[in-house]
């Protein structure tokens, strides 16, 4: 019987990824654009490979997202529920930027209608999203 071992350096940590600004500035862009929907075509091929920021923890996008008004984020909850449905490499699950933004509204006393409830679970099949796990 062998034992492995844990190389600490071989994943980043989803503590250590951070929200680059301008690539978010850019997501942003596309979220608030008339093409939404085909947002997979409107991402340069370099941001199209900056999936890692699907796994950054709360603390990085509260220091992001911070002087975002709540519709831009609103925006963000849009891109990011629709892209990890249309790029198959920008998986979220359970750490889906769309649970941090939700909170981070809710922590500012806002919350999502109704009607972008529906919108999310129409547009993902991520069982997650908005709210996160129920554990």
């Amino acid at each position: 019987m062998t034992t492995g071992s844990w190389d600490p350096d071989s994943k980043k940590s989803a503590s250590n990824i951070t929200v680059d600004g301008e690539l978010l500035r850019r997501l942003l862009t596309i979220a608030e654009g008339p093409d939404l929907m085909q947002l997979e075509t409107q991402m340069s091929e370099q941001d199209q490979k900056q999936n890692a920021i699907m796994q950054a923890d709360l603390t990085a996008w509260q220091s992001a997202l911070g002087d975002y008004s709540d519709e831009q984020l609103i925006a963000l909850i849009r891109f990011f529920t629709l892209v990890e449905m249309k790029l198959g490499h920008w998986v979220g699950g359970a750490k889906s930027p769309v649970i941090y933004i939700n909170k981070i509204l809710r922590s500012r006393g806002s919350k999502l209608d109704k009607e972008m409830l529906l919108w999310i679970k129409q547009h993902s099949d991520n069982r997650f999203i908005p709210n996160g796990s129920p554990f």
